[in-house]
């Protein structure tokens, strides 16, 4: 688990959580080094960039309450890059690895310090892979544009692009925030992209791109900029998988069932849980006995006090074992192994109608 990473829980459902909040706190990092957790990688010519955490001085998000107050200015760890290529297709930038974003909202606090080829520091959201995302990026230039890249090719012509000012040396805050195809980017405060429209209600504005539609999250930058980076949070949706809305639907339905998980193979030899009926069991590894079942169909029964577990495989809509089912049952008097089971494949009847393919489970 990240140590940067701050995941509260917000509300609490039987789904998993309708909202969440994730905060980057770099001093909780070593200092000069990459904050795990995070890949840097490049679009573009060159090698990847240096991203470390660095000591800088950071005024406070609130102003002072009269001008004779302290601005209580004082260093903090904040994440820091500059690369040595001047090339201007050359792209750095850092990713975070571990959560793949769909509905959010991305604040973060930036510093442009220098650079020769036109200083400029963003953020990339919904992105695939170094290649493929999007990016909101400000310039000392005195400009802020929302564009895509595909395939490594800026398309900023059909970007969104508004002239503000972004002075060197001053910290900015950024905010992206994005619902479905639609996204709203605020610089300070302010909305910028898409620039206001007179008359037009501001929460009726918005870009519509439907390129990502889900992706990573991470900092962006270009050429030798020298930029900094603070104050980073990120308050999101969590996707529900789809086998975790099968489960509650099965959970609903058969009210003796003390629990279900669902195993598969993510990786050849390595079942681990898809699918619970509780939320904590997800990517617990799975043991020789899932194994079995997914690879030869085994049947695994287990009396235990008060209730019975059976293992049994999931079939696809090919009839091929594509996972193993294990539930644990409340048991009955004179209960046998044979009743046990066909309570069991009862379930797995059930879960069966729903999910055609791995495919479905692993989405």
């Amino acid at each position: 688990m990240l140590k940067l990473c701050l995941l509260s829980v917000l509300a609490a459902g039987a789904l998993g959580a309708p909202a969440a909040e994730m905060q980057f706190d770099w001093s909780r990092e070593t200092p000069g080094q990459c904050p795990p957790g995070f890949a840097s990688l490049v679009t573009g010519p060159g090698k990847p960039a240096n991203w470390t955490v660095f000591e800088e001085p950071v005024p406070p998000t609130l102003a002072p309450l009269t001008p004779l107050a302290s601005n209580s200015i004082a260093k903090r760890s904040v994440l820091a890059v500059q690369s040595l290529d001047l090339a201007q297709d050359h792209c750095p930038l850092l990713l975070l690895t571990n959560e793949v974003f769909y509905d959010f909202t991305l604040t973060t606090r930036f510093k442009i310090a220098g650079g020769l080829i036109d200083p400029e520091a963003g953020v990339v959201f919904r992105a695939q892979d170094q290649s493929n995302y999007y990016v909101v990026r400000a310039s000392t230039e005195g400009n802020l544009l929302w564009y895509r890249v595909v395939d490594g090719k800026r398309y900023e012509a059909l970007g969104i692009g508004v002239k503000v000012a972004v002075p060197k040396d001053a910290w900015q805050e950024l905010r992206v925030e994005c619902a479905g195809s639609q996204t709203r980017c605020y610089l300070n405060g302010s909305l910028v992209i898409p620039p206001a429209q007179p008359g037009a209600p501001t929460n009726a504005l918005a870009v519509n791109d439907t390129t990502f539609a889900s992706g990573k999250i991470g900092f962006w930058t270009r050429a030798d900029s020298k930029c900094y980076f603070v104050d980073t949070r990120v308050h999101y949706t969590p996707k529900v998988p789809f086998v975790q809305m099968v489960v509650a639907e099965i959970d609903k339905k058969y009210p003796r069932l003390l629990g279900l998980r669902i195993y598969a193979d993510k990786t050849p030899g390595a079942p681990v849980v898809v699918g619970a009926r509780d939320p904590h069991d997800l990517g617990a590894a799975g043991t020789s006995y899932e194994q079995d079942v997914i690879d030869r169909g085994s049947t695994y029964y287990l009396k235990l006090k008060g209730a019975v577990e059976v293992t049994v495989p999931l079939r696809d809509h090919n009839g091929d074992v594509v996972a193993a089912l294990k539930t644990r049952m409340k048991s009955f008097p004179g209960e046998t192994q044979d009743t046990a089971v066909a309570r069991a494949v009862i379930v797995k009847k059930a879960i069966q109608e729903r999910i055609a393919t791995l495919q479905d489970m692993l989405q």
